[in-house]
């Protein structure tokens, strides 16, 4: 399993491209944890950021960037 690390740097670069869309400007954040993973965990590592489409039917913001974490 190989594991990213993001600087500060990285991840404002990255959240600044989103800022950049239309889409992400909008977007609602969502952390994502593993499965099997306790919710009380206090620290994790980033793994990825994305931009995904929001499935939630009747919900106002049509994108979120999920932050998955390891």
């Amino acid at each position: 399993m190989s594991s990213h690390k993001f600087t500060p740097k990285m991840l404002m670069r990255v959240l600044s491209k989103f800022c950049e869309s239309e889409e992400g400007q909008d977007a609602i954040v969502q952390m994502v944890l593993p499965e099997g993973k306790n919710p009380m965990q206090k620290e994790f590592n980033i793994k990825e950021v994305k931009l995904v489409e929001n499935k939630i039917i009747g919900a106002p913001e049509k994108y979120r960037v999920m932050i998955l974490v390891q």
